[in-house]
């Protein structure tokens, strides 16, 4: 029992614990899988979406977000929270360049994003918020960097991160070739972390997914849905190919 303990995130339980932000962590856990990783020429993100109904348009409700052209968003948990804080990236980048003439880069972004996370941990007419964001950028001093920013207003600097229901599959999949990833072309990245999130889901509702990566011209790009479909086609009938192998051997 919380004991009123969460009635407000400014209410430490009897343990030091903030109820509500474990509350927006299991938001998060629960939601479809979000998947980031550096490769040697960018970053990737595979974005996982449950089409709860037939009747909805196909590449409704986006989880991937271009910010400025060399900076991308992805969205793991309560989408509504998480464009909200997309909606802030655009508003931070936007005042960066009219203050100081050049574009934001991830670091500071990524900063500025955590500080509006946290802040929402700290007052009575607030909660915090039941999304996370990664962030990847590219600056020609530093090269492709990947950031993940948690609920609770932390961030890190990740290789490679993943978000939601089958993080831990897609987490133990992609880790274990770690010494491989940073060899890896986003061109052949694409397709096979692809691969890795498909076979996370073990659902019965049909799925969506959003993809991106961050090119070695410093350009974010969403890819297009046509590709995307005939991704997932392709990646379902090796999938379905490999099982029955195993089956078989």
């Amino acid at each position: 029992m919380s004991l009123g303990y969460d009635l407000t995130c400014t209410t430490l339980s009897q343990e030091g614990k903030i109820y509500q932000i474990d509350y927006a962590n299991k938001a998060i856990e629960m939601a479809p899988t979000v998947l980031g990783v550096v490769c040697k020429d960018g970053v990737v993100f595979v974005s996982e979406k449950i089409r709860l109904s037939k009747t909805l348009v196909v590449g409704s409700n986006p989880t991937i977000y271009s910010v400025t052209k060399n900076i991308g968003i992805a969205i793991c948990g309560h989408l509504p929270d998480g464009r909200n804080l997309f909606n802030r990236a655009k508003s931070e980048a936007s005042s960066y360049l009219k203050n100081f003439g050049i574009e934001i880069t991830g670091k500071i972004l990524t900063d500025r994003i955590a500080l509006f996370v946290q802040s929402h941990t700290l007052y009575w007419g607030t909660r915090p918020f039941g999304a996370s964001v990664m962030i990847s950028s590219f600056e020609k001093e530093s090269g492709f960097h990947l950031y993940m920013i948690e609920a609770n207003g932390n961030y890190f600097e990740y290789y490679t991160t993943s978000l939601g229901k089958g993080r831990q599959y897609v987490k133990t999949n992609v880790e274990k070739n770690n010494f491989k990833l940073r060899e890896l072309n986003c061109k052949d990245g694409l397709y096979e972390f692809l691969k890795v999130v498909i076979r996370s889901y073990e659902g019965e509702k049909e799925t969506e997914y959003d993809l991106s990566y961050l090119s070695t011209e410093g350009l974010h790009k969403v890819v297009d849905r046509k590709e995307i479909t005939a991704m997932v086609e392709k990646a379902k009938i090796q999938i379905e190919e490999e099982r029955k192998t195993d089956i078989d051997s």
